[in-house]
């Protein structure tokens, strides 16, 4: 949300400006286009037309010919308006005045945000009704067996999701955890099972201290995931080899019209390949169009926080620690480079150049803390509450942290570190992690988090499983990473760095069921590690495992 300061600043400086004025008309795109950025899940609504999601439409705003013109594209519409001012704004909300070209009267475009949505009373009643199916299944495999409790309601207090049935079996005195998805849930809420099936493991481990749980049963839909010849529980089943067998006992079993129990006993296969390692600010003019070569060198110049790196595809993005102001894109005569902040399209040419130079500068400004008189303060950033400055965190602690890392990680070689390792079926994993080697050879996983996430301690583990079987296949020297050295055979270190307030409380518990395989690491940082960041604690797994 725009701070209240920073929205009462830009109107009070619009009305001191003639209407229509190129000054007021540059202000109130600014203004749109900071609404756009900080609320990346947007629809858009005009009478008489059908709603567009913003999230997959693509725009252009400009300012010509004393007009403010919006043109909005995507595969089913395409829509062109004059904005003549705001006509209202509130938390999630803004409604634009309008004129359509050629003919008609004003209109009024509502931009409204989606997260709002509580979740439907349909959804709750698919959920209560998955929870009797489960039931069912759980009678026929385990005719002997009890089923003593089983609940769709979520648990605040013991962070158990409510879009989950769980329950537990009585297996002749030994009792089970149980828990399972149907299949009408999203696949970020099939793939979360096993954080919180292992949260709710835990918890029944301290509710029953008298008796045994032996260990987890879940139970996930067979349909197809977004890849072809990969079911749905495919992420968990890789996942489960990598838990500890001496803690508890692990099964899966996929739901449909029958019921069946997979083997967890390998991971298998990981659908991910490596791509040549990046050089820092590596820009290969060849596939440019070669007036698009000396405006990406200006744009370079610009500010040396101004970054190029390439995607797994081979295409430029041009970054401010991590937030992206301009990209390239391929088209049928070669590449040309387009500016601007999300979805947000310009071409850059001579004539836009000062706009991208603006743009840059006003990125700079909120995500570049002025610098302390005193040499051992802590200079605040500009506002912590402005959308530039909020806007992709991780990434922002990527580059924070490969300019700090031997601080952060002090046995980790600073030259060695290697940004998006991976590609998975041609697209980025979209993991904002860091892969290391120490000294000896050994690899070190960073896996970074700059807010509260419950699926943290999986996340990592999902990057280290593929560190991992790349290691073991001798693909990152074949590739060539970290030269110049051999590489350890010790399975590689995994290291979660977060804000020490920012790790989530269930985080420990979850990483007390890891296989001891599995070296991992807690690093907390100070909640200023934008400006200088500082280790806070470190917590090894020997530090919060608990007794076996």
């Amino acid at each position: 949300m725009h701070s209240p300061k920073d929205t009462a600043k830009s109107k009070a400086k619009a009305l001191l400006l003639p209407p229509n004025s190129p000054e007021q008309l540059d202000l109130l795109r600014d203004h749109i286009e900071l609404f756009l950025t900080e609320h990346p899940r947007l629809l858009l609504s005009e009478p008489g037309r059908e709603v567009m999601d913003l999230s997959e439409t693509s725009y252009s705003l400009s300012t010509e010919f004393g007009k403010l013109t919006w043109h909005l594209w995507n595969e089913r519409s395409n829509l062109v308006r004059q904005i003549t001012s705001i006509a209202r704004e509130r938390p999630g909300r803004l409604e634009l005045k309008c004129q359509r070209f050629g003919k008609g009267p004003a209109g009024t475009l509502i931009l409204a945000d989606t997260r709002a949505d509580a979740e439907s009373l349909e959804r709750r009643g698919r959920r209560v009704e998955f929870a009797r199916h489960l039931k069912r299944w759980l009678a026929q495999l385990f005719p002997d067996a009890r089923i003593d409790e089983l609940t769709t309601e979520t648990s605040m207090k013991d962070s158990l999701s409510g879009c989950y049935a769980r329950g537990v079996l009585n297996d002749g005195g030994r009792l089970w955890a149980v828990m399972g998805v149907g299949e009408e849930e999203s696949p970020a809420v099939v793939d979360g099972i096993l954080t919180y099936g292992l949260l709710w493991l835990d918890h029944l481990r301290r509710q029953q201290t008298s008796r045994v749980v032996a260990g987890l049963k879940l139970f996930l839909p067979r349909g197809q995931s977004e890849f072809k010849n990969e079911g749905r529980s495919e992420t968990t089943r890789q996942r489960m080899p990598w838990l500890n067998s001496a803690a508890a006992l692990w099964e899966l079993y996929e739901t449909g019209p029958e019921v069946i129990r997979l083997d967890i006993s390998d991971a298998g296969n990981f659908r991910t390949s490596l791509h040549r390692p990046q050089q820092s600010g590596e820009l290969r003019a060849g596939k440019l169009l070669s007036e698009d070569v000396p405006l990406a060198r200006r744009m370079e110049q610009l500010s040396d926080r101004i970054v190029c790196r390439m995607g797994s595809d081979g295409s430029r993005r041009w970054s401010i620690h991590g937030l992206v102001i301009a990209r390239e894109r391929a088209n049928d005569s070669g590449s040309r480079i387009f500016f601007g902040l999300g979805r947000a399209e310009t071409g850059l040419t001579e004539q836009s150049f000062e706009r991208l130079r603006r743009l840059a500068q006003q990125v700079l400004d909120h995500r570049m803390a002025p610098v302390s008189k005193e040499p051992d303060s802590v200079a605040e950033p500009l506002d912590r509450q402005h959308p530039l400055f909020r806007l992709c965190p991780e990434l922002w602690m990527e580059d924070v942290l490969v300019n700090h890392a031997e601080s952060i990680v002090p046995d980790l070689l600073g030259n060695q570190l290697a940004r998006q390792v991976f590609s998975v079926s041609g697209y980025e994993t979209g993991f904002a992690d860091l892969l290391g080697v120490a000294r000896g050879g050994r690899l070190a996983i960073i896996e970074l988090k700059a807010s509260e996430d419950i699926h943290l301690p999986l996340q990592g583990l999902d990057y280290w499983m593929r560190v991992h079987w790349h290691m073991q296949r001798g693909d990152f020297a074949r590739h060539g990473f970290f030269p110049g050295g051999e590489l350890s055979a010790e399975p590689p270190r995994l290291l979660l760095v977060s804000p020490g307030l920012q790790f989530h409380p269930t985080c420990q518990t979850v990483l007390h069921y890891f296989s001891q395989k599995i070296d991992v690491e807690m690093i907390g940082v100070n909640e200023a590690w934008r400006v200088r960041p500082q280790v806070v604690f470190r917590k090894h797994r020997d530090d919060f495992r608990r007794s076996e």
